[in-house]
C-alpha cells in the first residue's frame, strides 16, 4: 500500500530571524508573485532530506539552518541541516521534543560509521530491502541500489520537469533506474526479480569474457592437446623409469660405499699415524741439528777460544770490534775454566749421539707408517675402482638421463598448459550457461508469478487515460504510458509533438497519476507526497489555459484530496503547491486546500 510520507512543519532561521510554515494540511497550495520565496519552500524541504539544491542567490546567502519536521509511517521525526556551518550531515531530531538523536552523513564517507540520511529515510518508509536487495549489491555493487533521491524524483515535479518530455523522470534517474522504480513502486517485479535479474547481469557478464579469454587463447594455439597429453604421458614414463633406475644405482652406490668404509677408515687411522711420525721425525731432526751446532760450538771454543760476541744481547752495542783476552767469556770478559769447557763438549757429544739414534728411530717409524699407508691406500683405491667407479659412471648417466626427460616433460607441460587452461575456460563456460540457464528457469518462474501484476500496469494507464480525459486536454493528443519507458507520450510520439500548455498538463496529470492510483486502490508502495512547482505558469495564461489550470487544481481537490462520489479518502496523502497565483475555482474546491500566500513584503525568507 502506499507509503505515508506526510511533512507537517519547515522551520527556516535566517540572518533575520525565524520564519515557522505550518504544512500539516493534504493540499497545500503556495502562491505569491517571482521572488518571493515559493521554489525556495520546496528546495527546503529537498535539501532537509539531504538531497542537492542548486540555490538560488539571495536565500543561499540569508539562510543559515533548514528544519523539516516529518510524518514517515506514523513515526514523527526531525530533520535539521545548516548551510553555513557542515553541510554535509543531518541532524536527526526527536519530533516530539526536538532533541538531536543522531547525525546523519549526507554521502557514505570512508573515514564515518555514521548512518546515511537517505538509507535512514528508506528504512522508515519500509522501501530499504526493496530499493537496495543485499543479494543483488554484494553481485553488481552500487549498481544494484537504487537511492532515496531516485524514489524522491517521483514525488516532486520540478518547474523544469513540468514542462519536461522524457526529462520527466528526474535529474536522478537515469532510463533504467527510473523504469526499475516504477516498476518496483507499482509492483510489476519485486527484491527477489532484482537478485534473480541481478545474478542473470553478472553470468551474462562471466560468461562474455569467459568467452573471450578462450577465444583469445584459441587463436594462439597449434596442434592438438590430445598428441600432447600422449607425448606427455610417454616422457612423464621416461622420467618416471630414469629416475627409479637412478635411485636404484643409488642405492647400489651407498652398499658398495658402506662396504668400502673399513678401507676408507683403515686409511684414515693409519694418516693420522703417518702424520704423528712425520711431525715425530721433523721434531728428531730439528733436535739433532741443534745438539750438532752447540758440539761445534764448544769444539771452537775449545781449540780456538772464545770468539767476539755482537751485538749485546742486553743493549744492542756492536761489541765485535772490543779485545777479548785469551781464555776469557767474550760477554763478562771472565776467564773460563778449560776443564769446564771439555765437560760441556763431552756432555754435548753424548747428548748429539742419542739425538742421532732417536732421529734414526723415528725416521724408521715415518717408514713403516708410509708403507702401511700406501698399502691401505692401494686397497682402497682397488675396492673404488672395483666396486665404487662403475656404479659411479652408472649413476651419472643415469642422472643425465634423468635430466633430459624431466626437460622434455616441463616443456610439454609448458606447451600444453594453454590447451589445459582453455578446457578449464570450456567447463567454466559450461557451468556458467548451466547457471544462467537456471537463473533464467527461475526468472520465467518468477514472472509467471508476476503476471498477474501487469493487470496492475493497465489498471494504471487507464487510471491516467481517465484524469487525461477528465482534464480535458485541447485537440486530444492521445495521451497514453509507453510500456518501454513507462513514461507519457502522445498519439504523435513523444511529448515535444504538442504545445507547451498540453505538454505540461501532460506531465502534472502523469505524476499526479501516481498519487491518485495509490490512494485508489492502495495497491503500490509510492510515499503520498507530491510536490509540483509552477504549474499555472508553465500552462500558460491564455484563457484555454486559465480553464485548463482550472481543470488540473479541481483534479487536485475533487479527485485526490476531496469528496468524489461521496467516498471520503481515508488514505493518508499530501500535495504541496507552488505557483504565482490561484486559478479561479469553485468556493468549496478553494476551502479544500490550505493556501500560504508570500508578498515581496512578506517572503518566505526573512
Amino acid at each position: 500500500m502506499a507509503r505515508d510520507f506526510f511533512c507537517e512543519r519547515l522551520v527556516l532561521t535566517s540572518d533575520s530571524g525565524v520564519r515557522e510554515v505550518d504544512l500539516a494540511y493534504p493540499v497545500v497550495c503556495v502562491f505569491g508573485p517571482i521572488d518571493t520565496g515559493k521554489t525556495t519552500l520546496v528546495d527546503c524541504v529537498q535539501y532537509a532530506l539531504g538531497l542537492p539544491v542548486a540555490w538560488r542567490e539571495v536565500p543561499e546567502k540569508r539562510l543559515q539552518t533548514v528544519t523539516l519536521f516529518v510524518r514517515i509511517e506514523g513515526m514523527r521525526i526531525g530533520l535539521r541541516r545548516s548551510l553555513v556551518r557542515n553541510t554535509k550531515s543531518v541532524e536527526l531530531l526527536d519530533g516530539s521534543s526536538g532533541q538531536v538523536e543522531e547525525i546523519l552523513d549526507v554521502e557514505a564517507r570512508e573515514d564515518s560509521d555514521r548512518r546515511i540520511v537517505g538509507e535512514v529515510l528508506l528504512d522508515l518508509l519500509g522501501l530499504a530491502e526493496m530499493f537496495a536487495p543485499p543479494s543483488a549489491v554484494a553481485l553488481l555493487g552500487a549498481g544494484a541500489r537504487l537511492t532515496f533521491e531516485q524514489l524522491y524524483a517521483m514525488c516532486y515535479l520540478t518547474q523544469d520537469l513540468v514542462d519536461g518530455s522524457e526529462s520527466v523522470r528526474g535529474k536522478a534517474n537515469t532510463a533504467q533506474s527510473y523504469r526499475t522504480v516504477v516498476e518496483l513502486l507499482l509492483g510489476l517485479t519485486d527484491g527477489p526479480m532484482r537478485v534473480l535479474t541481478a545474478r542473470k547481469d553478472e553470468l551474462t557478464r562471466i560468461l562474455g569474457e569467459l568467452r573471450r579469454r578462450a577465444g583469445t587463447i584459441g587463436e594462439f594455439l597449434t596442434g592438438s592437446a590430445a598428441d600432447l597429453e600422449t607425448e606427455l604421458a610417454r616422457s612423464q614414463g621416461e622420467e618416471r623409469d630414469a629416475l627409479r633406475s637412478l635411485e636404484e644405482f643409488k642405492g647400489r652406490m651407498r652398499a658398495a660405499t658402506a662396504h668400502a668404509d673399513p678401507f676408507r677408515r683403515r686409511v684414515q687411522e693409519l694418516e693420522q699415524v703417518l702424520e704423528q711420525s712425520r711431525r715425530a721425525a721433523g721434531d728428531a731432526e730439528y733436535a739433532l741439528v741443534r745438539e750438532r751446532r752447540q758440539v761445534q760450538r764448544l769444539a771452537e771454543q775449545r781449540h780456538h777460544g772464545p770468539q767476539p760476541v755482537s751485538p749485546c744481547p742486553a743493549c744492542t752495542r756492536d761489541l765485535s770490534g772490543r779485545p777479548v783476552p785469551d781464555g776469557d767469556c767474550p760477554l763478562c770478559l771472565s776467564e773460563l775454566d778449560p776443564e769446564a769447557l771439555a765437560r760441556a763438549l763431552r756432555t754435548a757429544q753424548a747428548s748429539l749421539a742419542a739425538a742421532e739414534r732417536h732421529s734414526v728411530e723415528r725416521a724408521k717409524a715415518l717408514g713403516e707408517a708410509q708403507t702401511a699407508w700406501e698399502q691401505a691406500r692401494a686397497e682402497l683405491d682397488e675396492r673404488t675402482r672395483e666396486d665404487i667407479s662403475p656404479l659411479a659412471a652408472q649413476i651419472e648417466q643415469l642422472a643425465a638421463a634423468h635430466a633430459t626427460a624431466r626437460t622434455r616433460t616441463t616443456m610439454l607441460e609448458r606447451e600444453l598448459d594453454p590447451h589445459r587452461r582453455l578446457a578449464e575456460l570450456h567447463r567454466a563456460v559450461q557451468a556458467a550457461e548451466e547457471e544462467l540457464k537456471g537463473v533464467r528457469e527461475d526468472i520465467r518462474t518468477r514472472k509467471n508469478l508476476l503476471a498477474g501484476r501487469k493487470i496492475t500496469l493497465g489498471e494504471f494507464e487507464e487510471h491516467f487515460t481517465g484524469l487525461i480525459d477528465a482534464v480535458g486536454l485541447p485537440g486530444d493528443p492521445g495521451a497514453r504510458i509507453n510500456h518501454s519507458s513507462l513514461l507519457p507520450q502522445v498519439r504523435a510520439g513523444n511529448l515535444t509533438k504538442v504545445g507547451h500548455g498540453v505538454r505540461s498538463a501532460i506531465n502534472v496529470v502523469y505524476r499526479m497519476t501516481f498519487l491518485s492510483y495509490a490512494l485508489v486502490t492502495g495497491a503500490t508502495d509510492l510515499p503520498s507526497l507530491l510536490i509540483i512547482d509552477s504549474p499555472r505558469k508553465n500552462v500558460g495564461y491564455g484563457q484555454d489555459d486559465q480553464e485548463l489550470i482550472g481543470r488540473l487544481y479541481a483534479h487536485f481537490l475533487d479527485h485526490i484530496a476531496g469528496v468524489r462520489s461521496g467516498a471520503t479518502r481515508t488514505r493518508p496523502h499530501q500535495i504541496i503547491i507552488v505557483d504565482n497565483d490561484l486559478p479561479r475555482l469553485p468556493k468549496r474546491l478553494l476551502d479544500q486546500m490550505h493556501t500560504i500566500e508570500l508578498t515581496r513584503e512578506d517572503p518566505l525568507v526573512p
